[in-house]
């Protein structure tokens, strides 16, 4: 699903020129609707995420992830049977953006409540690696494949979903809360073999449900430190969210091949993106392999700095450019930042703050905090959208200049403020927020 939902997000790149673009992806006839054929998911997003944390816990995480191929498989139809109806491919896009905004709220939680503390980032990052999957389709099959197959193609992925996913153990947790205990015990064995610790679970989810926010009470540590260690680590989840957002990675994805146009550059547009897609799933699928041992911090500060020094080369490159001091031979500089760029922002920037706000908050409110967290950050994913195309040609310095401002912020945020949760218990890292909060209130 999370690979159906980077089909929604790459290869809409709108053309510089949509009337002569070709019949192969746009029919547009100004640039104002290609660039709202390419935002408007976000819309939908936006709107997808705000119920989906109360949705999957009202009907179960399962449940509720497969009820998502609805809307991503109509939409992708209305695409289809629509191709030459602007405002029908709009509907199709929007309704597709639903399901992508409520997938990116619903699969970490169904992830956090499955995988154990020891790979629980691995987890994580699956989410991230897969929209880059889906995103590296959209670039190939955009540039082959006339609108209406490539549309027919990515109605098929969630129907894929749903056939692989029936047979998936429903969340324990839910299963639990349901009282449902006989089933919660066959998903915990299905997920951790038979020798696994029913009763310590139990006892666990037993505590959840009790205990309001679920921090461990010691005898010195006051209700406020526990409300102000939910506080802080909201606080924590909505500025990982901000350095992710406006850091620009977002435009650079969607408008990967009108940014090389401008820049100028020796390589085809389309190749770039390609080029730039296959950087971007090579960084998300290292980070598989490192998050549960480097850790979330360490990979958060190593992304986060290469971005601001790629983010700063190219505030310098279209200086330079705007200037006409730049060699020919310089012009192949845009795809060596960005693919540099891309692949450290999916190092860390990119999955991490996906799924570390369920890490930070826990499983009693990361149902409706992930759901503003993530609605959140599709807000800013579409400001940023819908002011790239403007600013990028008219004050592209500045433009890239404020994205390296902001990011430096953001590494300063994840430097002093961000805590290491890898291979902790919810516990650990919930209290040790709250004794944080404690000492400074003191």
């Amino acid at each position: 699903m999370s690979f159906a939902s980077g089909t929604v997000v790459g290869g809409w790149t709108a053309p510089e020129h949509p009337e002569t673009a070709g019949e192969k992806m746009f029919m547009m006839e100004t640039m104002e609707q290609s660039s709202w054929v390419v935002s408007i998911y976000l819309i939908g997003a936006l709107l997808g995420a705000l119920p989906a944390g109360g949705l999957s816990r009202t009907f179960g995480r399962k449940k509720f992830l497969l009820s998502l191929a609805i809307p991503m498989t109509v939409g992708w139809l209305f695409i289809m049977f629509f191709v030459d109806n602007v405002y029908m491919i709009l509907v199709g896009r929007f309704l597709c953006g639903l399901s992508l905004g409520a997938v990116t709220v619903a699969v970490p939680l169904y992830s956090c409540d499955v995988a154990p503390d020891v790979c629980r980032g691995r987890g994580g990052v699956f989410l991230d690696f897969m929209l880059c999957v889906g995103i590296l389709y959209s670039y190939v099959a955009s540039s082959l494949l006339g609108l209406y197959a490539f549309a027919f193609t990515c109605a098929i992925f969630p129907i894929v979903f749903c056939v692989l996913f029936w047979r998936m153990p429903e969340s324990p947790l839910y299963l639990y809360s349901r009282g449902r205990y006989v089933d919660a015990k066959s998903a915990l064995i299905w997920l951790n073999g038979e020798d696994f610790d029913i009763t310590a679970a139990f006892d666990e989810f037993a505590k959840l449900q009790t205990e309001d926010d679920a921090l461990p009470i010691e005898k010195n540590l006051q209700p406020a430190g526990r409300k102000g260690a939910f506080v802080k680590a909201v606080v924590l989840s909505l500025g990982l969210a901000t350095a992710q957002r406006l850091s620009g990675a977002g435009a650079i994805i969607q408008y990967t091949a009108k940014l090389f146009s401008i820049a100028g550059s020796s390589v085809a547009p389309n190749t770039a993106s390609i080029i730039t897609g296959i950087f971007q799933l090579l960084g998300s699928g290292i980070t598989i392999f490192l998050v549960d041992r480097v850790g979330r911090r360490k990979l958060l500060l190593v992304s986060s700095s290469v971005v601001v020094g790629c983010l700063a080369m190219l505030t310098l490159y279209f200086y330079f450019l705007n200037k006409g001091m730049l060699e020919n031979s310089l012009k192949i500089l845009p795809i060596i930042i960005v693919c540099t760029y891309i692949s450290f922002f999916r190092l860390g920037l990119g999955p991490i703050p996906w799924f570390i706000t369920t890490e930070l908050i826990g499983a009693d409110h990361s149902n409706r905090a992930q759901s503003c967290i993530v609605s959140y950050s599709w807000i800013l994913s579409f400001v940023v959208m819908k002011t790239f195309v403007m600013l990028v040609d008219e004050w592209p310095v500045a433009l890239w200049l404020g994205y390296t401002i902001i990011s430096v912020i953001g590494y300063l945020f994840i430097l002093f403020f961000i805590p290491e949760t890898n291979n902790k218990h919810a516990d650990e890292i919930r209290l040790s927020l709250a004794k944080t909060y404690h000492i400074h209130s003191s």
